[in-house]
């Protein structure tokens, strides 16, 4: 009887192995299959097509202050990318003081720029820019920051702004959201719009920031990701 026995077991493991090495061939056949097929639709010398440009729209954003904020944390990576550094131009936790004081030290020369940000149509007014306003702004800021560094900083810029210096600029920067687009415009000391509009290509930038909410607000407190259809 025990024979019998042995020679079944066998031969259920013998049927059960041929059928695993079986699968196996024919997995690995099959995934070669498909690394064909991958290789014969991404062969280089044929144009790859990418993605559109996605559109923000109201919808993205769970109030109108997060798509402002959106728009000011735009400018921050747009300016980042062409050499500049942010620093504090608010003096408390609210949204007063100077959306972004931006510096950049080029060779031996120092460069400053103030920007005011709206996106979309949210409206502008020129006291926002005037120089009398932000050299309040400048003077809260020299008092509260607490950092002899920051505040040399702080005073230079007041300086800059008092005595018309060229090395301190003023600017007004308007996000166009569903077509991927930013307008620059330069200010006047009354903070009225001064010279030629310079429009910016901001797509890549934008897709950037929002691929950033995805990851860090997935609680959608501030962030949607709602696109158009």
């Amino acid at each position: 009887m025990a024979a019998p026995m042995v020679i079944e077991l066998i031969g259920v493991v013998g049927v059960s192995t041929l059928f695993a090495v079986s699968a196996g061939y024919a997995g690995r056949w099959g995934w070669r299959g498909w690394r064909s097929r991958l290789k014969a639709s991404g062969y280089r010398s044929e144009a790859v097509a990418l993605p559109p440009f996605r559109p923000l729209t109201p919808r993205a954003f769970v109030t109108s202050n997060d798509q402002g904020a959106f728009g000011e944390a735009l400018t921050l990576i747009m300016m980042a990318a062409e050499g500049w550094r942010p620093v504090n131009g608010k003096p408390g936790t609210g949204p007063q003081g100077i959306d972004g004081i931006f510096v950049r030290q080029v060779e031996d020369a120092f460069e400053a720029c103030l920007i005011e940000t709206k996106t979309n149509a949210s409206r502008y007014g020129a006291r926002q820019m005037a120089n009398t306003k932000l050299c309040e702004d400048l003077t809260r800021l020299y008092v509260t920051c607490g950092d002899p560094v920051l505040g040399a900083l702080y005073a230079r810029l007041y300086t800059g702004l008092t005595e018309d210096d060229p090395a301190v600029t003023k600017a007004l920067w308007r996000h166009h959201l569903a077509r991927g687009a930013t307008e620059i415009t330069a200010l006047n000391e009354a903070g009225e719009p001064q010279g030629p509009v310079r429009l910016a290509p901001s797509q890549l930038h934008m897709e950037a920031l929002a691929a950033s909410l995805d990851e860090i607000d997935r609680a959608r407190r501030y962030w949607t990701g709602v696109y158009p259809l």
